[in-house]
């Protein structure tokens, strides 16, 4: 063949496949506008007939995927649309793809539940690019890319594309409040911006809660007031404002100087009739009904909640409960008083036995009584009513939980308890005593505070067996059941991080106490009981800097902030008094697909997956501490149990059969996994403190006894005696570093003694 006729060939062949790839082209073309315009007319059947091929990751076969996704989506098959849509996002053409905003914000959402951060993080990238005012793709990728990346970086980040006009403003308050979470209040507070939007703005009220709530956060009073009266002149409702003043004095704790939160919220509800917002109905209620409970007024607190309820539900507060109080506070109340319980179970649990928690005059943590069922017919058993409720639990005759709930005796009368056979309980699968690495010879001590840790839930939940990290430190450590007076986190926290501080006379505490200063599911609890005294006092070294003033470097990760003077959070003290910053840790993670398997309730409902998300990414942050190595005492309080504690304990209190369901019980066991994930990033020589600062008796009111146990080599197993004040604590955690003080000791750690001089402290762990 000549070589003009190899040409000529080669040509009529590039001819040829020029020509075909047109007309695919126009093909493809032609189905898309085919497709798609039956999506937009609605005719999605036809649209699902027209697309059952032709999609792919490139060209028109993108418009094609998206349009038959959309058509899926409205005829309810979203599972379909995620089966079309994930392999497509995957494939390496896809890599500048971003779907329709409703498609990117289904497939981020799909790939954040499934743990895929990284594809997530990537699609939220260059869909910020394609649609950089969509709000919720903007929550999407700070959530996603917060995953993979420094959270800080990530904010400031998306913090650095915004223009300074008020059409960003909705992205500013997301910023704000993800600044919030963190603690991070001057930058909450600098994100917004100086200049507020007008009132007609749709996130005008955002930004200024946003704004407030930040100055709140930072205990800056002034501030707040300013704020309100600027929203106030701006052309604000006045009604409203004075609402949402009254909630922020009463659940924020900010002093008014002329007005107690009670009489702010009683006037606000003298315009409840003018006040449009439901919402601000509804907590102005439940406010004012916990602060007459905590001033001791019961019966206000009554005829409160009969008049709230008929304008707006009081979930996680029951009638019953206040009932309760207004009963406790009479005469004739007596806590001793005998009830009979009539316990009736199923055929099937015959050789079985029921378990019932201690007495009122026992101690929480002496062990659940048994009663043999021997034969067919109810059990009757005698007991005190006490101030909680009679939590029960039924096991068949091979000692397996089949049921379990609670009851409230009537006093002098007899209590039915039925008790419905159900499956045989599977007890958490997780390692109770997984192996450590060698004692290295430096004793390292993580102590983790649960707010609101609660002994009768946990002891409940150890008896039936939830809880086997539980019962190893219980079993091989060494316990105290606490007595923490006042019982609200301020007092306890004061106790703990600054002991040399002397307590404020009974007198002061008992008129603390009766201010409610923490109800009803308080983020965090207000002013400290003994700061009246901080102006004669001389500044004395708190925990920290005296256990840190040695050797040993020590890291507080107890949630401070303007309300609560613990020190600085996320911040390293030592060795030898040296202070630096952590590395920023994440506000949140996303439970894993086999986390939420295990825990299903922790994903129920909005308040309950962000609570769970926290205590997630606190313990992650132990972990990795831990396996850095660097700190040898670590203080980490997880603050959000007490919120999922207030909102979820109506629930189970003497509420009937729950078998251990419902997302405050599933928060013990998670906590529960997570400390023993803890405790095997530890050495063999190291020690585990486990505690709380108080515990639960209501929805409304808090419980004096408090958790304590330690574990390591060398702690003796057992209790101490009596229930010793919560005070004597720090002694016993700068002993266990080797540190002498003289802060007082109330016998929790008596067995653990130091010598030497208190300001020459030779610290038992030798630095690397």
């Amino acid at each position: 063949m000549s070589r003009f006729t190899l040409r000529a060939a080669s040509f009529l062949v590039v001819l040829t496949v020029l020509s075909a790839t047109a007309c695919v082209d126009r093909s493809s073309e032609e189905q898309a506008a085919r497709v798609c315009s039956a999506t937009n007319e609605e005719r999605f059947e036809d649209a699902l007939a027209a697309s059952q091929v032709g999609a792919s990751a490139a060209g028109t076969g993108r418009e094609i995927a998206e349009c038959r996704c959309i058509a899926q989506l409205s005829t309810g098959d979203r599972d379909g649309c995620i089966a079309l849509l994930d392999p497509l996002l995957r494939e390496n053409s896809a890599g500048d793809w971003v779907p329709h905003p409703v498609l990117t914000g289904l497939m981020l959402r799909v790939w954040r539940a499934s743990g895929d951060y990284e594809r997530g993080a990537h699609l939220s990238r260059i869909a910020a690019e394609a649609h950089p005012a969509n709000v919720d793709l903007l929550q999407l990728e700070l959530s996603l890319r917060a995953q993979v990346e420094d959270e800080a970086l990530v904010l400031t980040d998306i913090a650095d594309r915004l223009e300074d006009d008020p059409r960003w403003t909705a992205q500013r308050v997301v910023l704000s409040l993800a600044w919030t979470r963190r603690m991070d209040y001057a930058q909450a507070i600098s994100v917004l911006g100086r200049t507020a939007p007008s009132i007609e703005h749709p996130f005008a009220l955002p930004w200024y809660e946003a704004r407030i709530g930040a100055f709140a956060r930072e205990g800056d009073g002034d501030a707040v007031r300013a704020t309100f009266a600027a929203w106030r002149e701006a052309g604000w409702d006045p009604i409203d404002l004075q609402a949402r003043y009254a909630l922020r004095v009463s659940v924020d704790h900010i002093a008014d100087p002329e007005h107690s939160a009670l009489a702010l919220l009683e006037a606000a509800l003298e315009h409840v009739d003018g006040i449009r917002d439901r919402n601000l109905v509804w907590g102005l209620y439940r406010r004012l009904i916990g602060e007459y409970l905590g001033w001791g007024q019961p019966e206000k607190a009554l005829a409160l909640y009969d008049v709230a309820i008929e304008r707006v539900p009081l979930e996680g507060i029951t009638r019953d409960e206040i009932v309760r109080a207004v009963a406790r506070g009479s005469a004739d109340y007596d806590p001793n008083a005998l009830a009979t319980l009539v316990l009736e179970a199923p055929p099937e649990a015959r050789g079985g036995r029921w378990l019932l928690n201690p007495e009122p005059d026992q101690a929480p943590d002496v062990g659940y009584r048994a009663l043999a069922i021997a034969g067919d017919g109810p059990q009757r058993a005698r007991t005190r009513v006490g101030d909680h409720p009679t939590r029960w639990i039924l096991e068949d005759a091979e000692g397996r939980t089949r049921a379990s709930g609670s009851t409230w005796p009537t006093p002098g009368a007899t209590t039915r308890v039925i008790a419905n056979f159900g499956p045989a309980h599977t007890k958490p699968a997780h390692a109770t005593a997984q192996s450590r690495a060698p004692a290295d010879g430096r004793r390292r001590v993580f102590a983790i505070l649960a707010d609101c840790g609660d002994w009768r839930l946990t002891e409940y939940l150890r008896a039936r067996g939830d809880l086997p990290f539980h019962d190893h430190l219980f079993d091989q450590g060494h316990r105290a059941v606490l007595e923490s007076v006042p019982a609200f986190t301020a007092a306890a926290m004061q106790a703990l991080v600054r002991p040399a501080q002397p307590q404020a006379a009974p007198g002061a505490i008992a008129r603390i106490y009766k201010l409610g200063l923490e109800l009803a599911g308080l983020e965090s609890v207000g002013t400290n009981p003994v700061g009246f005294l901080s102006w004669v006092l001389p500044e004395r070294p708190d925990l920290f800097e005296t256990i840190g003033a040695g050797p040993v470097v020590t890291a507080n990760m107890l949630l401070t902030h303007g309300k609560l003077d613990v020190g600085r959070q996320a911040e390293l003290v030592g060795p030898h008094g040296h202070r630096e910053d952590l590395p920023a840790p994440r506000a949140y993670r996303a439970l894993t697909p086999d986390e939420l398997a295990r825990h299903p309730a922790l994903d129920l409902g909005a308040d309950t997956r962000k609570f769970a998300q926290t205590i997630a990414a606190e313990m992650d942050a132990a972990e990795a501490i831990a396996r850095e190595g660097r700190v040898d005492f670590l203080f980490l309080r997880l603050e959000a149990l007490d919120l999922l504690t207030h909102s979820g304990f109506s629930q189970i209190d003497g509420s009937g059969q729950d078998d251990g369901r419902g997302a405050l019980l599933s928060a013990y066991r998670y906590i529960d996994e997570r400390l023993a994930a803890l405790h095997a990033q530890l050495d063999e020589d190291d020690w585990l403190v486990y505690l709380s600062d108080h515990g639960i008796r209501s929805a409304m009111q808090h419980e004096e006894d408090a958790i304590f146990v330690v574990l390591g080599e060398g702690v003796p197993p057992g209790r101490a005696t009596g229930e010793p004040a919560l005070r004597g604590v720090p002694k016993g955690l700068a002993a266990m570093l080797g540190v002498p003080t003289s802060w007082p000791d109330t016998g929790a750690i008596s067995w653990l003694e130091v010598e030497g001089d208190e300001n020459e402290a030779s610290a038992l762990a030798s630095r690397r």
